[in-house]
């Protein structure tokens, strides 16, 4: 075996093992606290993904996916160290699996509502793993109903039914999670095949670190929605607008973003198959939210929707120079008032997008997704780290790669719980935001097209067969 070749064998295997190593390490051994640890592991594993991705070392699509399966599976029995959802997550499985409603009370409120288990009668409070689900998942949880919808619900109860142990519900929720991450995967293969793409870039997404620990690690349901809404977007491309409506309320079912992007299948659609497409649609998330919501249930819901986009603030960026101009002429936070303002804005914004943007070709209709959501996620005043999954994932069928740069640094934002009270850091903050606004107002400015223009309502009103 010549040198040549026994270096494109071992330094592939050198940087899985490397990045296996630090997956494991910031997943499973790297306290959220720790900041500095946590980044300097995150930015050496992010340059080992992004060397073993750019240099393909002639491997297939499946040696990259068994990589990819084997990042996630690593994380299977890592309790999540990055974020506490998952206690809220099995304390709603387990609400159902004693036979209440989650969506009918707080977890503050239910901490002292009997229930019977194993033939024994006490409160939520009395039984000791309960009482560790309601102290793992933190005060703001505990003060506010469940905000997310029937789907997810019903994944949270399948591994709460089987047991009352955490470590075997983080399991099976894990379970759930990196299944619908390889279909996920699958999907984006797809969809890459018929626009005719690079299928390699999938892998931005497939092998993204960012990915990996936010959904495997930290159990964020994003990739089980990710999963569905890929399936409406290749089902949709594909003219099969059945199959593409019932995937997408599936999405919604799952979090309820999904529904910004219902007017940019439109765009795919002709006005018969998009009637049917929406009747379809409405028809899945009204039929699973039916199982669990009713008026009452369907309001407690949206209150903590409401609170969580609108009042709760954390990383935004338009929204916090806003509330700083306020602070700064009134003496205190206008977010209250500001805050459905620009949601308002960011909604007139989207559906303009949706209008105004060409549809010439089937790319055009997910980049129209993805600059939907970056509106939405300049204006909200709360940006996650794993809400930004779904610009990454859409940005890596299109030229563009601000979504890219977007997974690296967003986990800057992550200082904040390394502080009391989960203070941030704005200049941090604001180092990210510059960095992801320049590159994307660079591609804008390098890919624009005049033609990409287009409100096209005679195509849209044309007959489906021509």
């Amino acid at each position: 075996m010549t040198k040549i070749e026994n270096k494109k064998i071992v330094l592939p295997i050198l940087l899985v093992l490397i990045m296996l190593l630090l997956t494991w390490n910031i997943g499973a051994n790297t306290l959220r606290t720790d900041f500095v640890f946590f980044i300097a592991q995150y930015l050496a594993l992010f340059t080992a993904f992004y060397i073993f991705w750019l240099n393909k070392w002639g491997l297939k699509f499946s040696h990259f996916l068994i990589v990819a399966i084997l990042l996630r599976v690593i994380l299977l029995f890592a309790s999540p160290e990055l974020s506490n959802d998952f206690y809220r997550f099995i304390w709603d499985g387990e609400l159902i699996a004693d036979g209440y409603n989650p969506f009918h009370g707080r977890p503050a409120d239910m901490l002292h509502t009997y229930f019977t288990h194993n033939e024994v009668y006490q409160t939520y409070y009395d039984d000791t793993y309960r009482r560790m689900l309601f102290h793992g998942m933190g005060e703001l949880s505990q003060q506010h109903y469940t905000c997310y919808p029937v789907l997810n619900q019903l994944l949270f109860f399948i591994p709460a039914s089987l047991s009352d142990n955490i470590v075997y519900n983080v399991i099976g929720l894990k379970i759930i999670v990196i299944l619908a991450d390889i279909g996920a995967i699958i999907f984006a293969k797809k969809i890459a095949e018929h626009l005719k793409i690079a299928v390699h870039n999938v892998w931005l997404y497939g092998l993204n670190p960012f990915i990996i620990l936010e959904f495997s690690g930290n159990l964020h349901f994003e990739g089980v929605m990710i999963f569905f809404l890929l399936g409406a977007i290749y089902f949709t491309l594909k003219n099969n607008w059945l199959w593409g409506g019932i995937l997408l309320g599936l999405a919604v079912q799952v979090k309820l973003i999904p529904l910004l992007l219902i007017p940019f299948f439109y765009k795919k659609l002709k006005w018969q198959n998009a009637i049917g497409f929406t009747a379809i649609t409405l028809f899945v998330v009204l039929a699973v939210g039916g199982l669990m919501l009713n008026e009452v249930y369907l309001a407690n819901m949206m209150e903590s929707v409401n609170e969580y986009f609108i009042r709760f603030q954390f990383n935004g960026s338009i929204a916090y120079i806003v509330s700083a101009i306020g602070f700064e002429v009134i003496g205190w936070d206008p977010i209250m008032f500001t805050g459905p303002v620009l949601s308002t804005i960011s909604t007139v914004g989207i559906l303009l997008l949706a209008l105004l943007k060409a549809h010439r070709k089937d790319l055009d209709m997910i980049t129209g997704m993805l600059f939907a959501f970056m509106i939405y996620y300049s204006l909200t005043a709360t940006v996650h780290p794993w809400y930004i999954s779904l610009v990454l994932v859409l940005s890596i069928f299109t030229q563009y790669k601000f979504g890219l740069v977007w997974s690296i640094v967003i986990m800057l934002s992550y200082f904040a719980y390394s502080t009391p009270g989960f203070k941030e850091n704005m200049v941090l903050n604001t180092a990210q935001y510059i960095i992801v606004y320049s590159v994307l107002l660079y591609e804008i400015y390098k890919y624009w097209d005049k033609k990409a223009v287009g409100i096209q309502l005679k195509e849209f009103f044309s007959s489906p067969h021509k």
